[in-house]
């Protein structure tokens, strides 16, 4: 007469998951004076937006799980979202065995585990799909937000470049400008 006995096994694991995604785009700044120029004007703007010049000369600023860097050489924006978090996962399987067939106890709770581990890959993996979903809401709804200070940024420049451009092509006799709209109008004498 074989005797029936049941194996469970439990496991729990838990991990440090990261989610992130990123979006680069470029700055359409005119040429109107000398890229350094150009680029020195760009750094104050974004300073005064609260970004910190880095070691490399980029520009960055960092709000909850969103970075934004700008290289106001080259006109380069790169936003990214990093979400991280401490995850629990558990996994729980049963089985049979029986005392006179089949593989024996210490096989079955190899085998048992060994199916338990893949349970847990498998979790793991959803909650990092999740967290990368959490990542790319976060950089959707910043874009948002970021692309009008962006705009504003730009403009500022571009309007600050013209006055200086202008003051090296002759006097300014006249200068009125409309920071609500962006309309500038400068007279110069050659």
């Amino acid at each position: 007469m074989s005797r029936a006995y049941r194996i469970t096994v439990k496991e729990s694991s838990t991990r440090e998951l990261k989610g992130s995604d990123e979006i680069c785009t470029q700055l359409e700044v005119l040429e109107i004076l000398p890229p350094e120029r150009m680029s020195e004007l760009l750094k104050k703007e974004l300073k005064e937006k609260g970004f910190k010049e880095e070691e490399d000369g980029t520009l960055t600023r960092k709000e909850g799980h969103i970075t934004v860097k700008v290289d106001p050489k080259s006109c380069e924006v790169s936003v990214k979202a990093d979400v991280e978090e401490e995850v629990s996962i558990e996994a729980k399987r049963e089985t049979f065995g029986y005392d006179d067939v089949g593989p024996n106890q210490k096989e079955l709770r190899e085998r048992v585990k060994k199916q338990l581990q893949e349970d847990l890959e498998k979790k793991a993996e959803k909650e990092t799909e999740r967290l990368q979903g959490q990542a790319t809401e976060e950089l959707e709804k910043k874009l948002c937000d970021l692309q009008p200070e962006l705009s504003d940024v730009v403009n500022k420049v571009t309007r600050q470049a013209i006055k200086e451009k202008a003051q090296q092509m002759g006097t300014v006799k006249e200068l009125s400008e409309n920071e609500e709209t962006g309309e500038l109008t400068i007279k110069i004498e050659v």
